[in-house]
């Protein structure tokens, strides 16, 4: 059974009607779009060898489970995002996939349309969670489609953690997302954290977009690391005065893997900050690609942004290819970019050798030196831990 419009009824079986025409809407643009192509800019360099949703048209429907979660203050509001369309309408409706547009392209419209699983948080205002809130969403089988959803809502001085992890248990080939719209009320201070461990043959392509309103306080974490094909959007839109994004990444691609991201921090109103480092490390024949944009609007003077992508390859077939860019309609601002492409430093190496450490470990502990500039941001422990986990298993 294919992406058509019997699919997409079952999708939405028992769900309100509000949100079964969200679905038939983006599905109308879903068939009306052309795939994107080599002359699209935002794909000019993407590998799209294979990328056919469509060969994966069977939804699994797995919404994973919460693990650790601490118990929740009066007024919390954490459920499968299905459950709070039917029991939370005039929060969800009004949000859902306001901040990810169907419209963006093909595969945007494919996830607004046939989404399945996924959270809904919503924190009123002023309420503090001190314990991190954790998910894990699984995928089982391959030659499927798993498309989870995340919707955060964050209420005024809010402050709380939050967890993403995506586990792909499967064989085979499968197509997968592990998208997430926040959305951070005035004063609020909000950790995101998101893990992608699909499958090593699945193709995933994921948006994770924040809206910050005034003073508010964004830390984004996104941790790449499944998947044979990765595209993932990590964008922030600053509209209040004194907000502050710090986005950060890690990614470690090995095989013949192909990772390609897409940042935006866009500065609509003045006095407000943006701080992005990504990191990545690739060996084999693993291909990365990553192009970020550093936005300020006319009226966003006195905005401050820092963008930086910094790559380590380590063998002599990977690639990376990094595209830092800035597009300013202010004077009164401070902006800075950067990018680096390298090997693993031969007189790092060579000292840690001259002190009898083999080969192997010594790169494996530059490699872990890389990332560690980035680990120690992580907000709270339990993600960083699970992630420099991961990294220890995929380093040997």
């Amino acid at each position: 059974m294919g992406f058509n419009a019997e699919t997409l009824e079952k999708t939405g079986q028992g769900e309100p009607d509000w949100l079964r025409e969200k679905r038939r809407m983006a599905f109308a643009t879903y068939e009306t779009m052309p795939m994107p192509s080599r002359t699209d800019e935002e794909w000019r360099r993407t590998d799209m060898t294979g990328l056919d949703p469509t060969k994966f048209a069977t939804l699994e429907h797995a919404n994973g489970y919460q693990q650790e979660t601490p118990k929740l203050p009066a007024g919390v509001i954490f459920e499968p995002l299905s459950v709070a369309a039917q029991k939370h309408r005039q929060l969800v409706e009004p949000l859902l996939f306001s901040a990810l547009h169907a419209d963006r392209d093909r595969f945007a419209a494919l996830h607004a349309a046939f989404f399945t699983g996924g959270n809904f948080l919503y924190v009123p205002d002023g309420v503090v969670i001190e314990e991190p809130i954790l998910r894990q969403h699984f995928s089982h089988e391959g030659g499927t489609t798993v498309l989870p959803h995340t919707v955060i809502i964050a209420g005024r001085n809010s402050r709380f953690y939050y967890l993403d992890e995506y586990i792909g248990e499967e064989e085979g080939a499968g197509y997968r997302s592990g998208s997430a719209e926040i959305f951070v009320g005035e004063g609020a201070d909000v950790g995101y954290v998101s893990i992608q461990k699909w499958g090593r043959d699945a193709v995933h392509l994921a948006d994770q977009r924040a809206r910050l309103e005034k003073d508010s306080r964004l830390r984004l974490f996104n941790v790449t690391l499944g998947s044979r094909f990765s595209k993932t959007r990590v964008e922030a839109s600053l509209v209040g005065s004194g907000a502050s994004a710090e986005l950060k990444g890690i990614y470690f691609a090995s095989g013949r893997q192909f990772f390609d991201f897409h940042t935006l921090q866009d500065h609509q109103v003045g006095n407000t900050t943006s701080d992005l480092l990504f990191k990545g490390a690739l060996q084999d024949t693993a291909h990365a690609v990553y192009a970020g944009l550093i936005r300020i609007e006319k009226g966003a003077a006195r905005s401050d942004a820092y963008q930086a992508n910094r790559n380590l390859v380590l063998s002599e077939h990977a690639k990376a290819t990094s595209i830092p860019m800035l597009e300013i309609d202010n004077n009164d601002v401070r902006c800075t970019h950067g990018a680096t492409v390298g090997p693993v430093d031969p007189m790092s190496m060579f000292y840690l050798q001259s002190r009898g450490i083999p080969a192997t470990t010594a790169k494996r502990m530059i490699v872990q030196g890389f990332f560690g500039e980035v680990l120690e941001r992580i907000p709270f422990e339990q993600a960083r831990k699970l992630v420099e986990t991961e990294l220890e298993a995929r380093l040997g």
